[in-house]
């Protein structure tokens, strides 16, 4: 499929309805970075990882088993017993679980299923790649060290023996999985967000885009990159300095945040460059960005008091997800519209 420079803007229908509960670590590290840069952040949030527990609230615990209504009767008399109020237990059949957990709002699963039978660690698999910042615990008839390293280095927190759960152990448990889980994220989302804008970092973009990719190819989708540039940005930095250089560069990821779903996927991948990808694409997406990021624009420099008018090229690429090799290769067909766009730019001045 070609790359879209711009379209005739279609209706809106397909323009970003999603809304996403920012997580814990991302209200705590937008807090400091929009108050570093003595701005408002934009509604929503950019961090996609897990959602984390309050301490003031109970931890919603999906029981996941082929007896579902039994386990979980078992789990919530133990939890009772040892830590009154302090998790919500929710049953659910291993082929119910998928659609339980699509919902969102499950702080972490509980899977009692044999890892020797085949479907036990299919529906592991499956959950896994569904809601990957989601805490995974196993508990087993079998005390098979070898089972428990299995599911281990699949990605569960732990594995624990049925028989030898008592209340006080599986709360322990669950409360460990949480927060290790927690901590992880909070590792993960510093290494992945670039510290200037709150945006994701090049890293950050491939890491979350491959996984995007992965789960489109599932659901059949479209993908969309688009690749914007800040223009003018030596200019900015030779006239008023570096410090309205970055205050620019701040400005751009406010007014990208603005343009697209708090869904889709922004990153400042370098210098003057910014990445976004877009799931769930239509034939008409590119041209209703591109008219929404103009009007975006021309808004803010139309309100805000600054020593620089903000300018911002832009390409597209989109490609079915199911025969798409990588989201790099996608990135680098967007870059080359963009430099379409800046030579028009240039051509028209």
């Amino acid at each position: 499929m070609t790359e879209q420079t711009a379209a005739a803007a279609p209706p809106a229908r397909i323009v970003h309805q999603e809304v996403r509960a920012p997580s814990l670590t991302c209200r705590v590290r937008e807090a400091r970075t929009w108050s570093r840069a003595g701005t408002t952040p934009p509604s929503g949030g950019c961090c996609r990882l897990a959602a984390v527990t309050s301490s003031a609230a109970s931890a919603s615990v999906l029981v996941v088993s082929g007896d579902h209504q039994d386990a979980a009767r078992w789990v919530r008399a133990l939890l009772d017993d040892a830590a009154p109020d302090q998790f919500a237990v929710t049953p659910a059949a291993p082929q119910a679980s998928l659609a339980r957990l699509a919902k969102g709002g499950v702080d972490v699963v509980l899977l009692l299923m044999s890892l020797s039978a085949r479907r036990g660690f299919a529906t592991f698999a499956e959950l896994r790649a569904l809601a990957p910042s989601v805490p995974f615990l196993f508990v087993s008839d079998s005390d098979d060290e070898r089972h428990g390293l299995e599911a281990v280095r699949a990605g569960a927190q732990d594995f624990l023996v049925k028989g030898d759960i008592d209340g006080e152990l599986l709360a322990r448990a669950l409360r460990h999985a949480i927060e290790r889980n927690r901590l992880h994220a909070a590792l993960l989302d510093m290494a992945l967000v670039d510290e200037l804008t709150g945006l994701y970092n090049r890293r950050g973009f491939l890491t979350l885009a491959t996984r995007d990719l992965r789960l489109a190819r599932r659901g059949d989708e479209t993908l969309l990159v688009a690749f914007a540039d800040l223009d003018g940005l030596k200019r900015v930095n030779d006239t008023a300095g570096h410090a309205v250089g970055d205050r620019a560069l701040r400005d751009t990821a406010l007014v990208l945040r603005r343009t697209f779903r708090d869904s889709d996927l922004v990153a400042r991948i370098g210098g003057d460059e910014y990445a976004v990808l877009v799931r769930r694409a239509e034939p008409e997406s590119a041209g209703v960005l591109a008219d929404r990021l103009k009007r975006q624009v021309r808004d803010f420099n139309r309100r805000a008091v600054r020593p620089y008018r903000l300018s911002v090229s832009l390409g597209f690429a989109q490609h079915k997800a199911s025969s798409l090799g990588s989201v790099a290769g996608l990135l680098d067909r967007a870059d080359r519209a963009l430099y379409r766009d800046k030579r028009r730019k240039h051509d028209e001045t």
